[in-house]
């Protein structure tokens, strides 16, 4: 049924939008729709230009707080489709996306968004075991051991400790 809804939705909408266009065209000009339109596209433009770098940031500051990053990429996908939108001519679709730049709107849409999502999801399980097997025939090695790697490394960012006469190191 839902399927439907938005069905009807999609096909109905651009004819909606269009008898819209035409009668703000009428009611104010041609040349002031327009603007009203282009200046809607650019606003969408701008959103989600900003939008890709902050929702990135956010996330990766969810995980560094040891947070999922669940909310920020939501509010960070949410806030992409109130620009793409807002890019779409139309004045319902700019409506639909000025809407979503209200945070408590946009915030209790995610909400509704993620339940249904969860109510009509169908989530699988699985896990495997993988074991490393020992050559010909051998145990396993342990698994609190791995192969030793020798090598050299350098901190980055750090200032450089140099070892004194008494075997000590001390910043240099």
């Amino acid at each position: 049924m839902l399927r439907l809804i938005l069905g009807l939705f999609f096909i109905a909408l651009p004819f909606l939008e269009i008898a819209l266009l035409i009668k703000t065209g009428q009611a104010i000009g041609f040349w002031a729709t327009v603007a009203m339109v282009a200046g809607a596209a650019v606003l969408g433009a701008v959103i989600w230009s900003r939008q890709g770098l902050s929702v990135a940031r956010k996330a990766r500051a969810a995980v560094a707080q040891g947070r999922p990053p669940v909310g920020p990429v939501l509010d960070g996908a949410f806030l992409l489709l109130a620009g793409a939108l807002l890019i779409t001519p139309g004045f319902l679709t700019d409506i639909m996306g000025l809407l979503l730049l209200v945070p408590p709107i946009r915030h209790k849409v995610m909400r509704w968004t993620a339940r249904r999502l969860v109510e009509h999801a169908h989530v699988q399980a699985r896990t495997f075991d993988a074991r490393i097997r020992g050559e010909a025939g051998q145990p396993p090695p342990d698994p609190g051991r791995g192969p030793i790697i020798e090598g050299e490394f350098e901190r980055l960012g750090e200032e450089a400790n140099a070892p004194n006469r008494s075997g000590r190191s001390e910043p240099t």
